[in-house]
C-alpha cells in the first residue's frame, strides 16, 4: 500500500479474552503505521476495552509494563489471608486490574481519548439484577456451550436466556471522569468477580454477549481483531477477523506471570508481519 492510497479500515474491533488481549498490542505495534491505522470508528469488550483506550491514548507498552509490575508482585490467583479476601473476594484481580487500570491511563491519555475517534464499549446485563450472582450461573454455561458448539466471535446463547447488551459512548465516559469506571465493568467475569453497576444496572463482561462487538453506525471497512482461534468466523465483504495464528501463551486470568504476557505481545508481533505480507499480498491481486 503507497502512502498515497487511503486507510484501508474504518472501523476497528477489539475482542475480549483477559491476558491474551496483549495479543492486540503486539499486533498493532506492526501493523499500525503500515496500514496507516486510524479508524473513525472503535469498539472494545472486556480486556478488549483496555485495548482500545490503549491504542486510542498510546499506552501499549506502558500497560505491558505496568501490567507486568503488578504480576512480579503477585504469586497467587485467588486471595491468600482474611484481610485480602474481605477486601476483594476470592481473588484479587479485580482491584489489581483497577490499580493497572488507573495507573496506565494518565491524564495525557484520556484528553487523548476525550478529543479522539469514536470509541465505544460493550457491556451486558443479567436477566434479574435483584437476582444478579445467581443469573450468572446460566449466563456463563450458555456462553461456554455457545463457544463450544457455534464456535463464532457473534455470541447469541445468553441473550436467548434474558441477557442484554449496550454499547457505551466512552468518549463521554472520559469527559465525564468516569472511563476507569467503565473500562473496569467491561470486564466483570461472573461468577467469581463482584458484580459492578452502570447507570443503575448490574453489568457482566460484555464478552458473554459478543466477543466482537460492531459500532455504532458503522459503515466501510472492519479490521476485527481477536484473542482466540474460531471454528467459524464469519463472511463478510467489508470485515477482516484477524485471530492468533495459534493459542496465544497467556492464561485468560493469571495475574502472575509476567513472562506469559510479554510472550503473547511478541506472538502479536509475529502474527502482525504475516497479516502484513498476506495483506500486501492480496493487495497486488487486486
Amino acid at each position: 500500500m503507497s502512502m498515497s492510497e487511503p486507510a484501508p479500515f474504518e472501523q476497528l474491533v477489539f475482542s475480549g479474552g483477559g491476558t491474551r488481549c496483549f495479543w492486540h498490542g503486539g499486533f498493532l505495534e506492526t501493523v499500525r503505521d503500515e496500514l496507516k491505522l486510524k479508524p473513525e470508528r472503535i469498539a472494545g469488550v472486556s480486556g478488549g476495552a483496555l485495548s482500545a483506550a490503549c491504542f486510542i491514548g498510546d499506552r501499549d507498552q506502558k500497560l505491558l509494563q505496568t501490567m507486568g509490575a503488578a504480576f512480579d508482585e503477585r504469586d497467587y490467583n485467588f486471595s491468600i489471608d482474611w484481610d485480602e479476601f474481605d477486601e476483594n473476594g476470592l481473588t484479587p484481580h479485580q482491584q489489581m486490574y483497577r490499580q493497572v487500570v488507573r495507573e496506565t491511563l494518565d491524564k495525557e491519555a484520556i484528553e487523548a481519548i476525550c478529543d479522539g475517534p469514536s470509541f465505544e464499549v460493550l457491556l451486558a446485563h443479567p436477566p434479574h439484577s435483584r437476582f444478579a450472582r445467581l443469573t450468572t450461573f446460566p449466563m456463563m454455561m450458555a456462553y461456554l456451550a455457545d463457544l463450544s458448539i457455534r464456535s463464532t466471535p457473534h455470541v447469541v446463547f445468553p441473550e436467548k436466556l434474558g441477557a442484554d447488551q449496550e454499547l457505551v459512548d466512552a468518549r463521554q465516559a472520559a469527559r465525564d471522569g468516569k472511563l476507569v469506571d467503565l473500562i473496569c465493568n467491561a470486564a466483570v467475569i461472573p461468577p467469581v468477580f463482584n458484580l459492578q453497576g452502570w447507570n443503575g444496572k448490574k453489568v457482566i463482561d460484555g464478552g458473554m454477549t459478543s466477543k466482537a462487538p460492531m459500532p455504532s453506525n458503522y459503515h466501510g471497512r472492519t479490521l476485527v481483531l481477536l484473542t482466540r482461534k474460531f471454528r467459524n468466523l464469519p463472511k463478510h465483504p467489508d470485515r477482516v477477523y484477524v485471530e492468533p495464528s495459534d493459542s496465544v501463551p497467556a492464561d485468560k486470568i493469571d495475574f502472575t506471570d509476567r513472562d506469559k504476557i510479554v510472550a503473547t505481545w511478541n506472538a502479536g508481533i509475529e502474527d502482525g508481519k504475516l497479516f502484513l505480507k498476506a495483506f500486501d499480498a492480496a493487495a497486488h491481486l487486486v
